[in-house]
């Protein structure tokens, strides 16, 4: 069963109001997890709408940036428009969706929209995994350009995430494997705590171990 929360929300460029409808729980049927932190669910998992795009102005603000009024949202719903995410810039029918989203997402870092870490680290944690979606399901190798954005990310993410727990530690680890960097990799593996028998952990050990940087299927 699916559980939703309707939100109004004013942009904080030029306070134009909208609504937003969040998902507070939902059935799921099963799964798959990437390397990168990446989870694919059936159904789709709701995506975080921590970035918005205003419906009037058409600029990009974060969520928590918005003024929200939780009264009376149902009955305006037919009275306000709805904020849209950044996915819905770039449809799934468009050619190179996934390149123009990393592109956008790489403007925003460029322009600093994201005025803290923590917003910088969820940022290029959205760019690193929006980039590995065009070889997600596919053994294709990246374009040149694609490639270009995707190290440079990965340089910039690795300087500014600091682990607070076994997972983001090992998904540092997966950084620098993807980046090509085993040794560093194989150096970070030591300090983990993590049990043998764990699946995702052997995984990406193995992978250390044997140079390769592709993206894996936990």
């Amino acid at each position: 069963m699916t559980t939703l929360r309707i939100q109004n929300i004013a942009c904080p460029h030029c306070n134009n109001k909208m609504y937003i409808i969040g998902v507070m729980s939902y059935t799921l049927r099963n799964s798959e997890v990437f390397s990168d932190g990446k989870v694919i669910s059936n159904p789709p998992r709701p995506s975080e709408q921590n970035i918005l795009i205003c419906s009037e102005c058409y600029k990009a603000f974060w969520k928590n940036d918005a003024q929200i009024d939780n009264e009376k949202s149902e009955e305006l719903l037919d009275e306000l428009p709805e904020a849209n995410s950044i996915i819905d810039l770039f449809p799934g029918f468009e050619p190179d969706h996934k390149l123009k989203l990393a592109n956008y997402i790489n403007e925003l870092l460029d322009k600093g929209f994201a005025n803290t870490v923590e917003r910088e680290v969820f940022l290029r944690l959205e760019l690193w995994r929006t980039l590995n979606d065009i070889i997600r399901y596919q053994k294709d190798s990246m374009s040149p350009q694609s490639k270009n954005l995707f190290n440079n990310n990965l340089t910039s993410l690795i300087t500014i995430y600091s682990p607070k727990s076994e997972e983001e530690q090992l998904l540092l680890v997966e950084m620098h494997r993807e980046f090509g960097q085993f040794d560093k990799a194989s150096e970070l593996l030591k300090k983990t705590i993590w049990s043998e028998d764990n699946f995702a952990f052997l995984q990406i050990k193995n992978a250390v171990k044997n140079k390769n940087s592709t993206l894996i299927k936990l």
